[in-house]
């Protein structure tokens, strides 16, 4: 008799529709840093030399868009952010211990880390914080994936694993559908696989609300 089997290529597909549940959460997640960051550490490094810096013609600076903030003390960040407006930038920057930030970058100078001084300090909390609501959503996918990989790994073929959990339905492609759909399943005893059934149904269907 006809089956659908859990084929490598099926399975790698339902694993990268499971992915793909947690996008929006994911970018939400990265989109969340403040978008003031690259103006507080412009104004903040250059302090003392911004008067000095608009009384000159332009032609004696770069000008920039954004900043990227590689790390704040030892807070690994490497995002790149925006500038409110283009500003007026000078082709390399102290090396000085008494300057704030370090130059990090290989072909450009705005690859900043942040020093881990009291100037700093709300940035490092606001970065702690951002990587937390990042690590957050990434640990929920991972879990949620993990434990779809243990239904789809106890089951030869696609229509038990259907029946013990209906939500997997959603993480199928549309042409492993239709094979489904014209074939009868043999009857099967079901397949026990310690997973929660309820945690994963709720995700699917929280996905299916917002998208």
């Amino acid at each position: 008799m006809a089956t659908v089997r859990f084929s490598k290529e099926l399975q790698e597909e339902i694993v990268k529709n499971a992915m793909k549940i947690f996008d929006k959460q994911m970018d939400e997640a990265v989109q969340s840093y403040p978008k003031d960051w690259a103006d507080r550490v412009y104004n903040r490094m250059f302090a003392s030399y911004i008067p000095s810096m608009n009384a000159l013609p332009s032609c004696f600076f770069n000008e920039v868009e954004k900043i990227t903030i590689a790390k704040v003390g030892d807070v690994d960040l490497n995002i790149a952010c925006p500038l409110t407006n283009k500003r007026p930038y000078p082709y390399s920057i102290p090396k000085t211990d008494d300057f704030p930030v370090k130059n990090t970058g290989y072909y450009s100078n705005t690859e900043l880390t942040l020093k881990d001084i009291t100037l700093f300090e709300d940035i490092k909390a606001e970065a702690i914080a951002y990587k937390e609501r990042v690590r957050l959503v990434t640990e929920r996918r991972t879990l949620f994936v993990e434990q779809v990989k243990k239904i789809i790994n106890a089951h030869a073929t696609l229509a038990p694993a259907l029946k013990m959990w209906q939500p997997l339905w959603d993480l199928i492609p549309e042409e492993y559908k239709e094979r489904h759909r014209k074939i009868v399943e043999r009857t099967k005893t079901d397949t026990q696989v310690d997973v929660d059934l309820g945690s994963l149904t709720a995700t699917v269907v929280a996905h299916k609300l917002t998208r």
